[in-house]
């Protein structure tokens, strides 16, 4: 196992960790198994989130006797201080430590938010003074917008900064050349963009040769890790393995949401590539009783589209939005 140190925070990670997000359909027996097959195979990061249901509790329950043997990351989408605040409180308990590796601001994705969470009452300040009392070693940050997150790397608040990377979204590299700059820890989501790549295997070795500190796809069996563990030991992609690899990219390229949020704001207030994610996750990922929570809580649904197409005049991959909407919409009816 090859293995970097993230940024200024001193933590030699494996290259490989564990995506927490689809330990939530796995058994408690089966998260038990993984964990103690990633500390065989070398991988010590592990990343799950607040969000992802009952993953802090499995995974807090297959660390009990291995808690120093792994760096845990966990996220909290809340916006305020107090609530941000009880969060981390239930991610320290549910996963049964004292303190968390590295704690992020979940999915600051819009100016707005950013300003948000930056307020005298908003989550940024729960964060710091979480750092400041021990709860907290490091803190982090998750975007999947470009252009958002590269304004918050210039703040140079955070030790790391996790970001779609993948040969599909591509526009990260400028995060990632930021990060780097500053010297921060850089991580990896959605290395198979997704689950949209078909060979899993192509898509994480594709990334080997980027500065990125630590890559983390979502797994939920051990079949996957040993897989997952594998491919990265062959090394860097050849020619013809990158060949084949675009062509997989391509064919995705009429109907793969990006995640750029040009297409944004919508006149009907609808989060459109947010909406995405979450038929990715009912569709790819089988996590239809997660996805239909998040998508239920949503102020603005698919259906409520006026089709005006303005999202498609700015999106610059040609997307067929209103189409892809339309299917959103009727995956969420049927689950």
């Amino acid at each position: 196992m090859e293995y970097r140190t993230l940024g200024l925070t001193g933590l030699t990670v494996s290259r490989l960790g564990l995506g927490g997000i689809p330990i939530q359909r796995a058994t408690q027996e089966v998260a038990a198994e993984m964990i103690a097959v990633c500390h065989d195979l070398g991988i010590n990061f592990i990343d799950t989130a607040r969000g992802y249901r009952d993953s802090e509790e499995k995974l807090g329950k297959a660390l009990q006797s291995r808690r120093s043997s792994f760096y845990l990351a966990s996220k909290s989408a809340r916006r305020d201080a107090e609530g941000f605040r009880q969060d981390l409180e239930l991610s320290l308990k549910l996963l049964q430590t004292d303190y968390i590796d590295i704690y992020q601001l979940h999915m600051v994705s819009a100016f707005d938010v950013w300003e948000q969470v930056q307020a005298k009452d908003g989550a940024l300040s729960a964060l710091l003074a979480a750092r400041e009392q021990g709860l907290v070693r490091f803190i982090g940050v998750t975007s999947h917008n470009n252009d958002v997150l590269e304004v918050i790397i210039k703040s140079n608040l955070f030790d790391t900064a996790q970001f779609p990377l993948n040969v599909v979204e591509s526009q990260f590299v400028g995060s990632l050349t930021l990060s780097r700059e500053l010297k921060m820890g850089t991580i990896a989501m959605k290395p198979l963009a997704g689950g949209a790549l078909q060979r899993a295997d192509l898509a994480l070795r594709y990334l080997l040769p980027s500065d990125i500190d630590t890559l983390i796809p979502g797994m939920d069996t051990v079949e996957q890790l040993h897989a997952n563990y594998r491919a990265l030991e062959l090394g860097a992609l050849s020619p013809q393995e990158l060949t084949e690899l675009e062509a997989d990219a391509k064919s995705l390229g009429e109907d793969f949401c990006r995640r750029c949020e040009y297409c944004l704001p919508c006149p009907q207030g609808i989060r459109i590539p947010t909406l995405f994610i979450l038929e990715g996750y009912t569709s790819r990922y089988g996590l239809q009783e997660w996805a239909r929570e998040r998508y239920a809580g949503m102020p603005v649904h698919a259906d409520d589209c006026t089709e005006c197409g303005l999202c498609e005049q700015r999106c610059p991959y040609g997307l067929s939005i209103r189409r892809k909407l339309k299917t959103t919409a009727e995956v969420f009816r049927q689950t």
